[in-house]
Order: structure tokens, then sequence, then C-alpha cells
């Protein structure tokens, strides 16, 4: 991994950490934060932005399709519930992080082309 490189995945984890803050924001409607939570994100962000590509990666490798992408999926539902929604105020706990992954992954992706089509870059297939 060079330094381009080591610079992307900075720049889509730090995107990735601002998108779970937007989402969790949205879903529980309050805009306020403290330390934990901050970190709780950056957990949350490392998992979404490294794990999934993997994930993905390994599914093509085993040419097992969008399996993989599922897998991912639900791996992060799992997480943003027991990472995120312990923080927030929500009457869902499920329904929350359910809603916050796929918030969550919709920007990324829609980031990640963003930067594929204005910049030629690929922000989630580093690996």
């Amino acid at each position: 991994m060079d330094l381009t490189e080591l610079a992307l995945l900075v720049i889509a984890l730090v995107l990735a950490s601002v998108i779970f803050y937007v989402s969790s924001a949205i879903v529980s409607q309050d805009w306020t934060t403290n330390g934990s939570f901050i970190l709780r994100i950056i957990v949350v962000a490392v998992i979404a932005v490294i794990v999934i590509p993997v994930f993905q990666d390994a599914a093509d490798q085993f040419q097992l399709g969008a399996i993989g992408l599922l897998f991912a999926f639900v791996l992060l539902i799992i997480v943003v519930r027991f990472v995120l929604v312990d923080e927030l105020t929500v009457s869902d706990d499920w329904l929350a992080s359910i809603v916050i992954s796929l918030i969550g992954v919709v920007l990324i992706y829609l980031v990640d082309e963003v930067a594929s089509r204005v910049f030629d870059v690929r922000l989630l297939s580093i690996f």
C-alpha cells in the first residue's frame, strides 16, 4: 500500500464517519454527540470501509455473487446495533440499526460513485 492509497483510505474513513454520524442523527433526531459516540462511529466506519469490500472481493473469488455483500450488510447491521444504537434514544433498536446501515451504505456507495466519476478514483476498492 503506497501513500496515495493510504490517503484515500483515510479520506474514505472520514467520509464514512461523517455519513454514519448524519444517518444516526437522522434516525435518532438528536444532533448532539460526545467523545464515546465519536469513537463508536469511527469503529463502525472502519468496519464499513474495510470489511464490506473484503467480503465483496471474497464472494467474487468464490463466485458467490452478491451473497458476500449481503453477508457484509447483515454484519454491518449487527455491528451498528451493538455499537452505535446503544448510545441513541430510539424506540426500536433493530429497526434503527437497519435504517442507519441502509442510509450509511447508500451514502457510502454514492460518495464512491461520485469519486469514481469526478476524480477517476475508487475509494472502496483499494484492496
